[in-house]
């Protein structure tokens, strides 16, 4: 019998099968800062959508880039985290394609040329560690918290007690815009200034005396978010416009980008599908 092929040709033909058909299945991989597929290069001008700014944003858009690229795998979404405060900016210089914004344009950053979209709305969570019993604060509570009026729970309520650590987002951040100006602090006074929600999150968790606030998408077991003037921060409270700290999550993007990513993109943003996904988010689709 005549072999034409040796158990170890074999296992090598295989690896190079494998090489190439990795050459040419667009597959996405996700990381904390990137959502990016490896679509031939010279195929991703056209195919890939790029998109920076806000990091709040970046856990919605993960999942509807997701579902995305599953309906219409030929398309692209990169994803990077760089703050509300750069994403007119970087749109506008032609480093992205959208830029993400959990607040509205200043005027500084408005120009003919930007069109906002507004994709959903998400209400601001002020969370306490879970050991802290305390389940609802006045709008005056939280000026006096995070001007250091107040100092020690215990000045507010019998439940608790210990030295309040205030834990915000740096100057430029769209939660924190939409957190002092919802709640009308002008002198903000801050223990810990983090970059991210996420980091935000895990400081309070692990710290029981901390506050803060985050997107109420990204409450999660290992806080809680308590009441402002006794109306809980839930998407119903939102959705009906009673709860205090309500925001936008906005996409920006320039009127002469014309690429039929762009069209499809917002097409699926619009469909029943892509606003179900964001209502399963504790979000409201927005009017896109």
């Amino acid at each position: 019998m005549v072999t034409w092929f040796s158990s170890g040709s074999i296992f090598k033909l295989i690896l190079f099968l494998i090489f190439l058909i990795s050459l040419t299945a667009p597959v996405i991989f996700k990381n904390k800062n990137f959502i990016y597929s490896n679509i031939p290069s010279s195929n991703k001008s056209k195919n890939i959508l790029k998109s920076t700014g806000s990091t709040s944003m970046s856990h919605i858009i993960s999942i509807l880039a997701s579902d995305f690229r599953s309906l219409y795998p030929e398309y692209s979404y990169e994803k990077s985290e760089t703050g509300s405060g750069t994403a007119a900016f970087l749109v506008r210089d032609k480093e992205a394609d959208i830029g993400d914004m959990s607040r509205y344009m200043n005027d500084e950053e408005k120009s003919d040329n930007l069109i906002t979209k507004c994709i959903a709305l998400d209400g601001i969570a002020v969370i306490v560690n879970n050991k802290n019993k305390i389940s609802n604060l006045s709008s005056k509570n939280l000026q006096d918290i995070f001007s250091k009026k107040i100092n020690d729970w215990s000045e507010i309520s019998d439940k608790f007690s210990g030295r309040i650590i205030t834990v915000g987002r740096e100057e430029g951040s769209g939660t924190r815009n939409g957190f002092e100006n919802g709640m009308n602090i002008k002198n903000s006074n801050y223990d810990i200034i983090l970059p991210e929600s996420g980091d935000i999150s895990a400081k309070v968790s692990n710290e029981p005396c901390a506050i803060g606030y985050i997107s109420l998408a990204s409450v999660s077991n290992n806080i809680h978010a308590v009441s402002i003037n006794n109306i809980a921060c839930n998407a119903e409270n939102i959705k009906n416009n009673t709860y205090v700290l309500i925001r936008p999550f906005l996409q920006v993007f320039d009127k002469n980008n014309d690429s039929e990513a762009m069209k499809v993109w917002f097409e699926f943003l619009s469909s029943e599908r892509a606003k179900n996904i964001i209502s399963q988010e504790k979000l409201i689709p927005g009017e896109n």
